[in-house]
């Protein structure tokens, strides 16, 4: 059973606690869909044609590829939330075995919303300062781990 754990910074605290209804409403879309490919998870393999490892790719790493692959820009933060909502779901559903790391992260202001995700692996460096969140000074950032052992 995956548990989810929430961290913040003082940034995203503040913009969650103003945050207006989102005009767009993502739980009324199509379900999201993911791909599996050496041994990534992964929303869109375009980028990735005919490759078929992360070595033949530009990508340090698998947490690297799946952490720039894996994002959305979206319109608010409200929208980024309900985009979670949906990843999480279906993660739980068929990846129940692994382990993920979700951020949402924004400029001060609430712009430029992106949300990504990407799984845990103790053997990558850590994409996000998960224990230094207050040190992202020029960003609001969320994250979110699905995880099955302490993580964040």
């Amino acid at each position: 059973m995956m548990r989810r754990s929430t961290k913040t910074n003082k940034a995203m605290r503040y913009l969650l606690k103003n945050v207006p209804p989102s005009v767009h409403v993502a739980s009324e879309g199509p379900s999201p869909s993911f791909t599996e490919w050496d041994h990534c998870i992964l929303i869109d393999t375009t980028e990735l044609g005919t490759l078929k490892t992360v070595k033949e790719t530009t990508y340090p790493d698998r947490t690297g590829l799946e952490a720039s692959i894996n994002h959305l820009h979206v319109s608010d933060i409200a929208t980024g939330m309900q985009i979670i909502d949906r990843w999480t779901g279906k993660m739980q559903e068929y990846y129940s075995d692994r382990q993920f790391i979700i951020v949402l992260s924004s400029q001060l202001d609430g712009k430029d919303v992106v949300v990504r995700f990407y799984q845990y692996r103790k053997d990558d460096p850590e994409w996000v300062a998960l224990d230094n969140l207050e040190g992202y000074k020029q960003e609001a950032i969320l994250v979110i781990g699905l995880i099955n052992n302490a993580v964040l």
